[in-house]
């Protein structure tokens, strides 16, 4: 926690700066007019820099699936900008992430291109992103797009998205002589599974993994809080709602849920080590993104994948999570050359070619539809249904004081599913915080 401290301070620092330089100009940076964008006509190639990864790995890994996607990223490129030279950057993900893009944008000096999650409105908002073409967007869905959007302007496209299903161990479900085949479907049975999974282990598994610790727990915990009919905010964002009696309802089966976990493991900040207990035997459930399908495959995990349980006086909702989005820096002087980039990350033929390597869930609404990919990842046909059936949106974005809000609320989940602390004390805590963060 002392760390993730550390790194928020920072990030409000840094956005501090930001806004600071913002006020002392007249208009936020742009390319300037004199600048050449490099089109085809020029006679140097292109070096376009891009802040990610649109693949499994690096280019450095000579892994063929992932050296496929670059290829085929080089060859679209080069049809409009022949010998352009992709400078592909590792700038981290989340908050570390965020916290670079603000300082290259301080600086003057920010990438052509990057990714990122859930802070495209915020970089927007500072005039730091390039409004994109609404016909870039057509084909991909709503749910994944409406992070990616500011003042209903579109400022990124998504290039893979996600949502919440419920990953279950088979071979622990047998050791406890329960049906591998037949998942909980409701709150109470997967606590009660949870609770003969836990007593037949003896210490050797356990019922459920419960992710608890910052953004990671607040994208796990707020399925639950929807299929109540609460969330963190009104739908306008305006009015915060942590201490609704949905929100405490879920976390009181959340926090009950969490003692059939393994010793230590709500307290957690490492998801690779949280969820490869799921992986690897040592508990039976745990609420997994599309990319836990190869990544439980990796592991020789005999997992399926099932529709998140539901209580029994709610309805099945979701949240969208590991929705990547792309963008153009406005500052970039590669603005064509980015432009593309982004048409070729949405394109129908890029998302099935990544979905195939990764087994993550496209955002474009034609490569979701094409049932060769979901016989060539049957595990999707899963989540597929999930986007069908289920209500679902990202997590609120707030117009001020976004970073202390989430603060606030991430204190409160961890004081409450790790600690003792009364969940109406906490959220109410929270929420007067939170409150006073937005007047």
């Amino acid at each position: 926690m002392k760390e993730s401290r550390k790194t928020l301070f920072k990030w409000v620092a840094a956005m501090a700066m930001v806004a600071m330089l913002a006020a002392c100009s007249t208009k936020a940076p742009a390319p300037s007019t004199n600048t050449p964008t490099n089109s085809v006509g020029d006679s140097d190639p292109i070096r376009l820099t891009v802040w990610a990864q649109p693949s499994l790995d690096w280019p450095t890994n000579t892994d063929k699936k992932n050296q496929d996607l670059y290829e085929y990223i080089q060859g679209e490129m080069e049809k409009k900008f022949p010998g352009i030279i992709i400078d592909y950057v590792g700038k981290g993900w989340g908050d570390d992430l965020r916290q670079n893009l603000m300082l290259a944008v301080m600086a003057g000096n920010p990438p052509d291109v990057s990714f990122g999650e859930d802070f495209v409105p915020e970089l927007a908002k500072l005039g730091a992103l390039s409004e994109v073409p609404a016909d870039f967007t057509t084909d991909l869905a709503d749910g994944p797009m409406e992070a990616a959007k500011f003042e209903d302007k579109i400022y990124a496209v998504s290039g893979m998205t996600g949502i919440f299903a419920l990953m279950y161990n088979k071979d622990v479900m047998t050791k406890a002589g329960l049906n591998p085949d037949a998942p909980p479907q409701t709150w109470d049975e997967w606590l009660d599974m949870s609770k003969k999974i836990t007593e037949a282990g003896k210490g050797e598994y356990f019922g459920s993994v419960v992710q608890t610790t910052g953004l990671g727990g607040t994208f796990r915990i707020a399925p639950f809080m929807r299929q109540l009919g609460g969330d963190l905010t009104s739908p306008d964002s305006e009015k915060i709602t942590f201490q609704s009696p949905e929100n405490v309802k879920a976390l009181s089966f959340l926090k009950e849920l969490s003692l059939t976990a393994p010793s230590g493991s709500t307290a957690l900040n490492d998801e690779n080590a949280l969820y490869n207990l799921v992986h690897h035997g040592k508990a039976a459930f745990g609420v997994a993104g599309p990319w836990h399908i190869s990544w439980s495959q990796n592991e020789k995990c005999n997992c399926g994948f099932a529709p998140l349980p539901v209580p029994e006086d709610g309805e099945r909702a979701n949240v969208i999570v590991g929705n990547t989005l792309w963008f153009v820096l406005k500052q970039s002087k590669n603005q064509e050359a980015g432009m593309e980039y982004l048409r070729i990350i949405a394109s129908k033929e890029y998302q099935e070619k990544f979905a195939i390597a990764s087994g993550r869930m496209p955002s474009n609404k034609l490569a979701i539809a094409n049932t060769e990919l979901v016989e060539l990842v049957p595990e999707l046909a899963v989540y597929g249904e999930i986007v069908a059936n289920e209500q679902a949106g990202p997590l609120p974005s707030y117009p001020k004081n976004g970073p202390k809000i989430w603060e606030a609320w991430h204190k409160a989940q961890e004081s409450v599913l790790i600690g003792d602390k009364s969940i109406e004390e906490s959220l109410a805590e929270a929420q007067k915080t939170a409150e006073d963060l937005l007047k």
